[in-house]
């Protein structure tokens, strides 16, 4: 009886589904850019196991997105290899590693791994500081900036233009078609951009070719240069695979980046008190970036398609199934932070998961900590207040949580 009893238990766990429902997080909702906490916190609340009405599902809880990035039998493409949204055909074209999969995933990260050592990241430093502080001594001048373009676009784009050897005032262009291009990553959410995001990845190819091309004759000592030299037993990168990991990197690491900074800036803007404890204390910087990275990320969601049937909270998510890991929600999760809605650049707790997990953790997480820290630490040196024009305040065309604008009032310290 007690086996029978046992097999009725798993039946009934498989055959139980959560009424579909966005919950009050429905992410065609624009205000869910400007101010998703309290819709993700009604979510991880009402149903932290989320069945959309389109039949994807939602992680919400701490506990629940770790296991889906770091535990369970899933990765980036359905069980025939395809990635969701795309055709087969464009599926196997994609070679960037973020859209694969082992055993290629694995061995082009490896090949990658190559140029982002952390040698290889400290060299650049000494490269970007000196164009961060050029362009804060434009602005202070002023009495007055633009977040995006005058801090949070300049870091990253300094540090990329190093890594790459390419002209510093070739930014703007770059994160314009790198704005575009991200889009690719899900381009199947936004069908009506699909021939400007295509002709930005071409562009950028163009671009990105004649760099590897400069290399390839002139060996060079940045990451592109050994990018293009990296090896492992024999093996290479083609020149396909360059510059879709050229191109990939750049989506990855300029657009998220400039949210990270600039979303960690109007945090500082709205708790002055925190600014003062950084001001006082710059070695606080490191931990200042993880609790803006936690408290209010750029990149709100990612993305995991299981392979085997598996639990999460009393509910068995089928294999081949979507499922969306909301970092954003769990980063607040009360069971594993203490008062999660307060923003505390001390705080040392468990790892916010804003830089995903298991073999897709982002590569270049020490790159944007990097450019985070001099931006900080730069602005906190000169200003006693960055105060955020909140009305004035737009968001990019991109698919993370990217201002493309943000009018802020400085106040010198004297």
């Amino acid at each position: 009886m007690g086996g029978i009893r046992a097999m009725d238990s798993v039946a009934e766990t498989n055959a139980r589904r959560p009424e579909p429902g966005w919950y009050g997080a429905d992410p065609t909702r624009d205000e869910l850019k400007d101010d998703p906490h309290d819709a993700y916190r009604q979510l991880r609340e009402r149903q932290p196991v989320n069945l959309t009405p389109q039949g994807e599902w939602r992680l919400s809880r701490y506990a629940d997105v770790q296991e889906l990035l770091k535990h369970s039998h899933g990765g980036v493409r359905d069980l025939n290899g395809v990635i969701p949204g795309e055709t087969a055909e464009a599926s196997a074209a994609s070679r960037f590693m973020l859209r694969l999969d082992p055993p290629d995933h694995d061995r082009i990260r490896n090949l990658v791994n190559k140029a982002f050592t952390p040698r290889a990241l400290a060299s650049i430093r000494p490269a970007v500081e000196p164009m961060v502080e050029a362009e804060l001594d434009r602005v202070t001048r002023h009495g007055e900036m633009d977040i995006v373009a005058d801090l949070a676009l300049a870091v990253p784009a300094a540090a990329m233009c190093v890594m790459l050897g390419v002209p510093f005032d070739d930014r703007h262009r770059l994160a314009r078609l790198v704005s575009l291009a991200t889009y690719r990553l899900a381009i199947h959410a936004f069908p009506h951009l699909a021939r400007e995001c295509e002709a930005a990845i071409t562009e950028l190819a163009v671009y990105m070719h004649a760099l590897i091309e400069q290399r390839r004759r002139r060996p060079t000592d940045d990451i592109l240069g050994l990018l293009v030299n990296a090896e492992e037993s024999g093996d290479r990168l083609s020149t396909d695979e360059l510059l879709q990991q050229s191109i990939g990197l750049l989506i990855a690491g300029l657009e998220t980046t400039i949210g990270l900074i600039a979303n960690g800036m109007r945090c500082f803007s709205r708790h002055p008190a925190q600014w003062d404890r950084l001001g006082a204390n710059p070695q606080l910087a490191p931990l200042a970036v993880d609790e803006c990275l936690r408290f209010d990320p750029s990149i709100p969601v990612t993305r995991r398609i299981l392979w085997r049937d598996t639990e999460f909270g009393g509910y068995v998510i089928p294999a081949n199934a979507t499922v969306f890991a909301i970092l954003i929600a769990a980063n607040r999760d009360p069971q594993v932070f203490s008062a999660p809605d307060h923003f505390d650049i001390a705080r040392r707790e468990a790892r916010h998961c804003s830089f995903g997990g298991g073999i897709h953790f982002c590569l270049g997480s020490h790159l944007a900590r990097m450019d985070a820290e001099i931006a900080f630490t730069a602005m906190a040196r000169r200003f006693a207040r960055v105060e955020v024009d909140e009305a004035a305040i737009e968001w990019a065309p991109s698919l993370f949580r990217v201002p493309g604008k943000m009018p802020a009032v400085l106040r010198p310290r004297t």
